[in-house]
C-alpha cells in the first residue's frame, strides 16, 4: 500500500464531531457566507473530519453539517492575518472570543449540507438516551453517527 492509500484511509476513519453553532453563525454557514468556524479548543487532527452542526437556542435542531478543509492554528493575531475575510465576524468580536487564549484554531469549511428536515431536541432525545448537546463540540457516538448519516440531505445555498 503506498503513503498516499494509507493516508486516505485514516483521513476517511476520523470520528466525526457534534459541534454546537449560535443560529447567526449558523445560518451564515448554511448560507455560504462564513468559510471558517473560529474555536478555542479543536479536535485533534481536524483536516477532513465530519461535523455535524447542531443550532442552539432559540433553534435547537441538528440542521446539517460540513467537513473540515485546512485548520490554522497559532497565536490569534497570526490567525486572524489568515482568515479575517473568511470568518463573518469583525475584529472586535475576534479579539473578545480570543480574549485570554494563547492558542487560536480557525477550520476552514467545506462540503457544507443541510438535512431536508432537521431534527429538534427533543426528537434527538427520544432517539438517543443520555443524549447530551455540546457546549462547543464533542465526538458523535456510533449509534447517532449511524441515524444521522442515514437522513436525508441537501446541498446548502452555497
Amino acid at each position: 500500500m503506498s503513503i498516499s492509500q494509507g493516508i486516505r484511509k485514516s483521513e476517511h476513519t476520523m470520528r466525526p464531531v457534534f459541534m454546537s453553532l449560535k443560529p447567526y453563525y449558523a445560518d451564515l454557514v448554511f448560507d455560504g457566507l462564513k468559510k471558517v468556524e473560529l474555536r478555542r479548543r479543536v479536535v485533534s487532527r481536524a483536516m477532513n473530519t465530519c461535523v455535524f452542526v447542531y443550532v442552539s437556542s432559540p433553534s435547537m435542531e441538528l440542521r446539517g453539517g460540513f467537513r473540515i478543509g485546512q485548520v490554522w492554528s497559532g497565536p490569534p493575531e497570526e490567525v486572524w492575518r489568515s482568515v479575517y475575510d473568511l470568518a463573518a465576524v469583525d475584529r472586535s468580536a475576534f479579539d473578545a472570543y480570543f480574549q485570554g487564549q494563547s492558542v487560536a484554531h480557525a477550520l476552514e469549511i467545506k462540503d457544507v449540507w443541510e438535512y431536508e428536515v432537521p431534527i429538534g431536541l427533543d426528537a434527538l432525545r427520544n432517539l438517543f438516551e443520555n443524549f447530551v448537546v455540546p457546549q462547543s463540540w464533542r465526538y458523535v457516538k456510533a449509534e447517532e453517527e449511524k441515524t444521522f448519516q442515514q437522513m436525508e440531505r441537501r446541498a446548502a445555498k452555497v
